[in-house]
């Protein structure tokens, strides 16, 4: 009796397997953009989200383009992305477990990694993100100028690792590692003579934990300023007032070979720049 149960266990479960795949593939698209963008919106209500369409892509997977998440109240960071496709990772699948394998254009680059939801059989609640990024142009990035007070540009590299609530992420943990080349940032008041700082790389190690970012390392190299900093930086619900509390030595080469310590302090909007 109990080999003929399991026998016919396993037909069912084949039977809605298949159903639930044919039901998907033969889902209009318009339904399917309605059913991914009330997925990606559940339990995010601080955050805006906008999808142009939503198609099958074989096997197990979807290919968004037009795809647009940013905070509801334009403060801070947001996405951009051109396409991105999402294909289902089979072995956490049946353990109950949504992961997906990742793929995306997105501000002017590149994205890719994995990404699963922590809680069993749910697509919200906290994740786990291990993502790769390259040629992200930071001038294309949704709420970067307006964070930081500035226009900033340049090209952008690194890799990430998230574990927390994405519409929360400042409460989350993580590791950063970035590497921005052909770099500007403007000043809105003039520092050490300069009104902007143009730089040929600048490379960062961060950690997120607490609701503070630490800066294990943030190293500048240009022409005009060079400097290597470390110090962390307190997040506060307004993540353009978050506290700044970094140390470092600059070296000015027009002005001669001489390093000197300096002090940043202020908000992210409005850094405060003291020589010691």
């Amino acid at each position: 009796m109990t080999k003929a149960l399991r026998k016919y266990a396993g037909y069912a479960a084949f039977a809605a397997a298949a159903l639930v795949v044919l039901v998907w593939m033969k889902m209009p698209s318009d339904a399917l953009r309605s059913l991914v963008l009330s997925a990606l919106s559940k339990n995010k209500a601080d955050l805006l989200v906008r999808l142009e369409t939503a198609e099958l892509a074989l096997p197990f997977g979807l290919t968004l383009t037009g795809l647009s998440v940013q905070p509801r109240d334009g403060r801070g960071p947001g996405l951009e992305a051109g396409t991105v496709t999402a294909r289902a990772a089979v072995l956490p699948l049946m353990a109950g477990r949504l992961a997906f394998r990742v793929q995306a254009t997105a501000m002017g680059g590149r994205v890719d990694g994995d990404i699963s939801f922590r809680d069993r059989f749910s697509a919200s609640g906290p994740v786990r993100a291990d993502l790769r990024f390259g040629g992200i142009d930071a001038a294309d990035c949704p709420g970067l100028a307006g964070l930081l007070g500035r226009s900033v540009r340049g090209r952008v590299d690194g890799q990430l690792r998230f574990e927390g609530l994405p519409e929360r992420w400042s409460d989350g943990s993580g590791h950063l590692e970035l590497a921005m080349v052909n770099g500007l940032i403007t000043f809105k008041a003039p520092l050490f003579g300069l009104q902007e700082m143009a730089f040929t790389k600048m490379e960062g190690s961060l950690e997120l934990g607490n609701g503070r970012l630490r800066v294990n390392r943030l190293e500048i190299a240009g022409d005009v300023l060079q400097g290597d900093f470390q110090g962390s930086v307190q997040l506060g619900g307004d993540l353009s007032q978050s506290r700044i509390a970094l140390r470092g030595d600059v070296n000015l080469p027009a002005a001669g070979p001489e390093r000197f310590a300096v002090e940043v302090g202020g908000t992210v909007t409005n850094p405060v720049v003291t020589p010691l």
